[in-house]
């Protein structure tokens, strides 16, 4: 006895303290003014609390319901007044408003279903129940809603307003545990009842340090966060229902109860398996709650950043672009498969990719027509439907259109590039067919141009790769043609020395070599054609360069000109067959630049770690600026006929071996070209 009354005794000045707080609470903002921001509502909320800890002083049901419903009320006007200005779009503020609603209802349902409880009476159990569940949702709603709306704040806001949230997020968590112990028909229910205002008591400081601060938000409630919150809703009205369910006996006498059971068991069942699996009940529920709970349809945000991961390939789904560009457009409107057609000439369209069109008839090979009208229509980047399949006269030599020739096709999306059609997207009917609005026709319409942007991109970047293809072939082919030319120099002298010097058997020998070195060459410059060919992937070899020099020197028929210099006796560190090639090019330039009796000298030393081959001539020379300017680079030359690809080359070749190419020239006195390349290790 005396411990019970010691409990009422603390109950009543946890009471009294908890509402005479409040009452200061309000009494201390109305001092501070209350004709802007949000003061008026958050001093209304106060009295609400008050009133709510003060109802508990008496033994009136009625009034301790209607104190508990001024209190969700005051508070839900509060959360409505501070996000219906400060959310960045009417949509969000739509949002917030129609969840703020719901809950509203859920509040005064509990209310109503508390005061028509009458004690004593066979139905008292059930409307318990009931009550108890109403405000279980209701725990649950505002939990998830204040959970969403913290989250939704901007980085920019203050601590005030984040404050009341989180104190009211500990109210409504206390009360979600109270009421599912309540729910589930547990005895502590009512002792854990009276740490209500213990709690509301504590939270009193941050509410007065929340109600000092003058502050201004911004809240950006998403899509996401409205579907979450309705989910959970649902997932709290499942729970109540099962509780309702287990507690259906005690509510029940005789076979009502095992029935009802076993009724609403079956009842959960089906329609949790027709929303898990049917894809058609999901479609429908998505459409009816974006209707009745938005303003637009889409969350332009959401869908610009899902378009990106698809085109991106972000997921890893290893699509190719045209089946990712069919992908990201499809998903707009929930189409399950797609086709790309991509055109040429604005008329006729041929199938460049399919997603997901595997279970359907297979997309046509040939040329496909749309009707004329769609076809203008889709060239002014509007969006096309198929309403019915057209009739296609069987004697025409055009090609079917595009009703008769896919079937399952139900909505055309242009791509547009710069004012031109490149391509039509055609999405396949979806399993919940609606009619189209004006926002998916404008979605569809930017999600086209988008789309198109990254195929002609992604063709665009194919025909470079096809024009650097087509240049290194080129390139190639001009050097190619500059050592053809040395050839035929080479045997164009061969040819003129034959009808002097044809019968004497020094000359046939020479003559001999000479030809079999020509066709050696002309095998080189053949293989150097393949478009497999990189002279530059060879792997570094040891060169005997003495040898190399007497090979390149005595492999020439006209010796008057060129003679050997010091001998190193080195080995450089190279590619031998660039080197030759090089140490070739620069012999003919020097040979053209001189005049016949004045000799071109070719030697190698060593220098440090490097071994230098230097190539010296005594002919015209070259000003500085040329050397500078135009030496090294191709089709610039000084000498009449000549192609400018021999120094040019030279210079690339000994650089893709980890040499350098340098020159010293003056005008009227020769040039020395020097190669420098790393000596060979010792090792190999």
């Amino acid at each position: 006895m005396t411990t019970v009354y010691t409990a009422g005794v603390l109950l009543f000045w946890i009471l009294i303290s908890t509402g005479t707080a409040y009452a200061l609470l309000a009494a201390w903002r109305i001092s501070l003014g209350t004709g802007r921001d949000r003061a008026p509502t958050l001093v209304i909320a106060f009295v609400g609390m008050a009133a709510w800890a003060y109802s508990g002083l008496t033994q009136n049901l009625l009034l301790i319901i209607a104190a508990q419903l001024l209190r969700n009320i005051a508070w839900l006007v509060y959360l409505a007044n501070a996000t219906q200005p400060s959310a960045d779009s009417s949509e969000r503020r739509s949002h917030s408003a129609t969840i703020l609603g719901v809950m509203a209802v859920l509040a005064a349902a509990s209310a109503v279903m508390g005061i028509l409880q009458i004690p004593d009476t066979p139905a008292a159990t059930t409307w318990a129940v009931v009550t108890i569940g109403c405000r279980l949702i209701f725990a649950i709603g505002g939990i998830i809603y204040l959970h969403n709306l913290y989250n939704g704040l901007t980085s920019s806001s203050g601590t005030g307003f984040r404050l009341i949230l989180f104190a009211l997020g500990m109210l409504s968590a206390y009360d979600l545990n109270l009421y599912t112990v309540g729910l589930l028909g547990y005895q502590v229910a009512e002792p854990l009842s009276i740490g209500r205002p213990v709690l509301a008591l504590l939270l009193a400081p941050l509410f007065l340090v929340a109600a000092r601060r003058r502050e201004h938000w911004k809240i950006a409630l998403s899509r996401k966060a409205t579907f979450q919150s309705l989910s959970l809703v649902a997932i709290g009205l499942y729970f109540v229902s099962m509780s309702i369910v287990a507690r259906s006996e005690t509510v029940f006498a005789g076979s009502a109860g095992p029935t009802l059971a076993i009724g609403a068991v079956l009842g959960l069942s089906a329609i949790g398996a027709f929303l898990l699996f049917s894809t058609r009940a999901r479609a429908w529920l998505k459409v009816v709650i974006i209707k009745n709970l938005f303003r637009h349809r889409y969350d332009y945000r959401a869908e610009w950043l899902r378009f990106s991961a698809t085109i991106s390939d972000s997921g890893g789904s290893a699509l190719s672009l045209e089946e990712r560009v069919v992908k990201a457009v499809a998903d707009v409107t929930e189409s399950p498969a797609g086709l790309l057609l991509m055109t040429t000439d604005q008329r006729t369209f041929d199938v460049a990719a399919a997603w997901c069109w595997g279970h359907r008839a297979t997309p046509p090979t040939g040329p496909i027509l749309f009707p004329e009208a769609q076809r203008e229509q889709l060239q002014q980047g509007l969006i096309a439907t198929f309403a019915q399949h057209a009739q296609h006269d069987s004697h025409t030599q055009e090609p079917p259109e595009i009703v008769e020739t896919i079937g399952d096709a139900w909505v055309a999306v242009p791509l547009i590039w710069l004012s031109t059609m490149i391509g039509v997207v055609i999405l396949a009917k979806p399993r919940l067919q609606r009619a189209l609005d004006w926002e998916d026709f404008d979605l569809l319409k930017v999600i086209g141009q988008q789309a198109a942007v990254h195929l002609s991109d992604a063709h665009k970047q194919l025909e470079l790769e096809e024009a650097r293809r087509f240049e290194e072939f080129n390139r190639r082919f001009a050097y190619i043609i500059h050592d053809i030319k040395n050839v035929v120099s080479q045997l164009s002298l061969l040819a003129s020395n034959a009808q002097q010097h044809g019968s004497n058997p020094k000359f046939q020998a020479e003559m001999s070599r000479s030809l079999t070195s020509a066709v050696q060459k002309m095998n080189v410059l053949l293989s150097r054609l393949s478009p497999d060919r990189v002279l530059q992937s060879a792997t570094p070899e040891s060169i005997d360069v003495d040898r190399l020099i007497d090979t390149v020197v005595t492999g020439r028929v006209d010796q008057r000109s060129l003679s050997i210099g010091p001998r190193s006796g080195a080995r450089a560190r190279g590619d031998l067959e660039k080197l030759k090639l090089a140490l070739d090019h620069l012999v003919q330039n020097a040979i053209e630049a001189s005049p016949v009796d004045q000799p071109v000298v070719v030697s190698a030393t060593s220098v440090g770690p490097h071994c230098v081959i230097t190539v010296a001539d005594n002919g015209v020379g070259m000003s500085a600026d040329f050397i500078r300017k135009g030496l090294f680079k191709p089709f610039v030359s000084t000498k009449g006929g000549g192609f400018g690809i021999g120094a040019a080359e030279a210079k690339a070749l000994v650089a893709g071996m980890g040499g350098t190419l340098r020159v010293t020239s003056t005008e009227g006195h020769g040039s020395i070209f020097t190669i420098e390349l790393p000596l060979s290790d010792v090792r190999d």
